[in-house]
């Protein structure tokens, strides 16, 4: 709570009610058997619309205006720190609850530290990778993690490393080239915003799998394993294969909680189509 207050103090309050607020509503999820879908529908919509307040309130009004030529004043807002992972992370607990696929112990006094840190877990909160409760939760209370690992120590040091390089010396050198693709758009040929469109793949892949890796690396000298975000992406043959290495863990939850729940591909091919858009919208 230190290190996500030290970005920004007041997000740590909203943070904070957050938790809260989906705590008591996935309670209460356990305790009243009757109410629950309407119940689990609040807590998403509270969710979704804490998400698209933050970040896409901007978005939706400069559209409005240009399409409708009105002069809508938008107020910047600024993002708080990883509220994607935090709030995808908490609309799998509310899910998981709603199914009654956790254990009974996480719904009292003395399980609400563990809700906590999983939320609030410092490697993963920035820019994930997304966990499942029942992944992640039952590692903090496991005996055997709680000492030190060599072998996790070393591993974890590696990894850290590896993902260290990739942020700090891989896409630094590509948003170099990035950085003045920008700022010489007029006297750019064809060849050099092929390269700088290339160059800003690399950026995003390198930042983005960097941070990832440094976070599992962080977590293994903790003995807490992280699934994998992403598995080299650019060796893909074709676009399914792609999307499959890429944020492998935004794809499961997609799949699982939105996909899925929406009739998947057992429904026709048009209604598959139309649940395929909607995940990638």
């Amino acid at each position: 709570m230190l290190f996500y207050g030290y970005g920004n103090w007041k997000f740590l309050f909203l943070l904070c009610a957050d938790c809260l607020i989906n705590y008591w509503i996935s309670c209460y999820l356990i305790a009243d058997r009757k109410a629950k879908k309407g119940v689990l529908a609040i807590g998403i919509l509270i969710n979704i619309g804490l998400l698209f307040y933050y970040k896409y309130t901007g978005f939706f009004i400069a559209n409005i205006n240009q399409v409708f030529h009105t002069r809508f004043i938008s107020k910047e807002l600024i993002m708080p720190l990883g509220i994607s992972f935090f709030t995808f992370q908490q609309i799998a607990f509310l899910v998981n609850s709603y199914k009654g696929e956790l254990p009974l112990s996480l719904y009292r006094v003395s399980g609400f530290p563990d809700y906590i840190l999983y939320v609030l877990y410092f490697p993963k909160i920035l820019m994930g990778p997304i966990v499942e409760p029942g992944v992640l939760i039952p590692q903090f209370s496991d005996k055997s993690r709680k000492q030190v690992n060599p072998e996790n120590l070393i591993r974890g040091i590696k990894l850290f490393n590896y993902g260290l390089f990739k942020k700090l010396i891989l896409c630094d050198t590509f948003n170099a080239a990035v950085a003045w693709g920008s700022a010489n758009l007029d006297a750019a040929t064809s060849m050099d915003l092929i390269i700088v469109m290339l160059c800003y793949a690399f950026v995003v892949y390198f930042d983005f799998s960097g941070y990832c890796d440094m976070a599992a690396g962080v977590s293994l000298m903790l003995n807490i394993d992280l699934p994998v975000n992403f598995d080299s992406p650019f060796k893909s043959l074709s676009i399914r294969e792609f999307w499959g290495r890429w944020h492998i863990t935004l794809g499961k939850f997609f799949i699982k909680y939105i996909y899925i729940p929406l009739g998947g591909s057992r429904k026709g091919k048009l209604r598959t189509y139309f649940n395929i858009m909607v995940v990638f919208s």
